[in-house]
């Protein structure tokens, strides 16, 4: 069994490094990770799962401090896993836990869906949109908006250092979208062209500020200049609880030369140059025109009435820190 468990932590490695470098798209997909793996280490690491929980978590946060989907998944499964402690004992818990956490699943699931019906309603036809970086959210308001049988064409950015806006553009594409690729630096170019950009976020601040994928403050700074309307797809689930005054959240800057040195230049440049690479941004408030959740459209500045609405203000929510020292000391 402690070699299982000793197996489990080197797997929460090597997850905390492919968050951290952005090999999991999208921030959903980035706690669903999280969530499985939790799920495995439950059952494979049955005897020791509370032991070893707090440091796996710390572990997994750590590796991506911007995804609120992130940390408010984990702390509703923190909270669910503690109040079942607290009713049943340690082992009922434990053994409750994949339910706890494919009900999580399941809600997340059915807001996206209203997240999709939502935002498709914003798309008309011969609209032309711009969007930038992998979103899920983005990517099921457009299969929603097909469905309807509306007939629009999509600009996707490069989205470096990753480039994870190929893989977006190949998907859009293979559903039979018009879609162009363009590199990050053509967006002002571009944007005579667009009607509307949509965007995802991995978290959005009590103030409305959106945390994304780097340039789309840029992309929305030369949106707001053509006046370009610009959207972000995000549920309440990313919304960030803990920053209640519009604090900014902790941002990610990769120095990995590899991700924009030509193989051919490494040799010539590296240790030459300082390399660095932010991975996410802040976008104001003031450049965002709505924010798609699953209650309908708001405006950027109705964020901390929704955040008040469920959680009170200040939020009475425990905590991750908290919850985790409730784990300890079980």
């Amino acid at each position: 069994m402690k070699q299982q468990c000793k197996e489990m932590t080197a797997r929460v490695g090597a997850l905390a490094s492919d968050l951290r470098h952005g090999r999991i798209l999208g921030s959903t997909e980035a706690a669903y990770a999280a969530l499985s793996f939790l799920s495995d280490a439950v059952k494979i690491c049955r005897q020791d799962f509370v032991k070893h929980l707090p440091s796996w978590i710390e572990t997994i946060i750590g590796a991506r401090p911007t995804s609120m989907v992130m940390s408010n998944l984990i702390r509703e499964f923190l909270i669910g896993f503690v109040d079942e402690v607290k009713k049943s004992g340690v082992e009922t818990a434990i053994e409750k836990a994949p339910a706890i956490i494919d009900r999580i699943y399941e809600e997340i699931e059915h807001t996206k869906k209203i997240v999709a019906r939502v935002g498709a309603k914003r798309i008309v036809n011969g609209d032309v949109i711009l969007t930038h970086s992998y979103s899920t959210s983005v990517i099921r308001i457009f299969e929603e908006a097909l469905r309807e049988g509306k007939n629009f064409s999509v600009y996707v950015t490069e989205s470096r250092p990753l480039g994870e806006g190929l893989i977006a553009a190949e998907k859009i594409a293979k559903m039979g979208v018009d879609t162009t690729l363009i590199v990050d630096s053509a967006v002002r170019f571009v944007m005579k062209k667009i009607n509307k950009v949509i965007v995802g976020a991995d978290a959005v601040a009590a103030n409305g500020a959106i945390v994304n994928k780097a340039g789309t403050s840029a992309i929305a700074l030369a949106a707001k200049e053509a006046r370009t309307r610009v959207l972000v797809a995000a549920g309440t689930y990313k919304f960030g609880i803990e920053t209640v005054f519009g604090e900014l959240i902790e941002g990610i800057v990769l120095n990995d030369p590899e991700l924009i040195i030509p193989p051919d230049r490494m040799g010539e440049l590296t240790g030459k140059v300082i390399v660095r690479e932010p991975v996410f941004d802040v976008t104001p408030p003031e450049y965002i025109d709505a924010i798609i959740t699953e209650h309908g459209l708001i405006a950027p500045q109705a964020v901390p009435i929704l955040i008040k609405e469920k959680y009170g203000l200040p939020p009475k929510v425990k905590s991750i820190k908290e919850l985790l020292r409730e784990v300890r000391s079980l």
